[in-house]
């Protein structure tokens, strides 16, 4: 979903001197620099799946699983990648700011500026941004553009 990921596996070969399994730790790591929480699910033995609920939209993590019994955790198993799906952004750009064409205050250019919006409320991958302008006068009309990143 957009905030939860699924997983299941099988339980550790059993090894002579080391009890069977009580629990079982999943732990999931965001992919994604500015995200630094990381998602932690306890589950019973008895259950081989888990869902990893209150994770962040768009972002991947690198998540794995670990069996513990009364003697503590065993090595975790090697990292799968998952990701969670997109929707659409809840932050606005950041540091918006436009400065005039290279003609001075009577050109008809502006350049904007921007950074993206914080990492927890992208979302997914922003593949675009509108820019609309309306000017201060009724007799032009508004303009709005589209602007589509590489």
């Amino acid at each position: 979903t957009t905030m939860s990921l699924e997983f299941s596996w099988v339980p550790p070969t059993p090894r002579a001197g080391v009890g069977a399994p009580t629990r079982y730790i999943v732990r999931c790591e965001p992919q994604l620099e500015g995200i630094d929480t990381s998602a932690l699910v306890n589950q019973s033995a008895t259950q081989l799946t888990a869902t990893v609920m209150g994770l962040f939209s768009g972002v991947t993590y690198s998540c794995s699983v670990a069996a513990m019994n009364d003697r503590g955790e065993g090595d975790r198993a090697a990292p799968l990648l998952g990701t969670t799906l997109e929707t659409a952004p809840t932050g606005q750009p950041q540091n918006f700011d436009i400065t005039p064409g290279e003609s001075g205050a009577t050109s008809r250019n502006l350049t904007f500026f921007w950074d993206l919006p914080a990492p927890t409320q992208r979302n997914g991958i922003i593949t675009s941004y509108t820019i609309s302008c309306t000017p201060d006068t009724e007799t032009l009309p508004p303009v709005e553009t589209t602007v589509t990143l590489p």
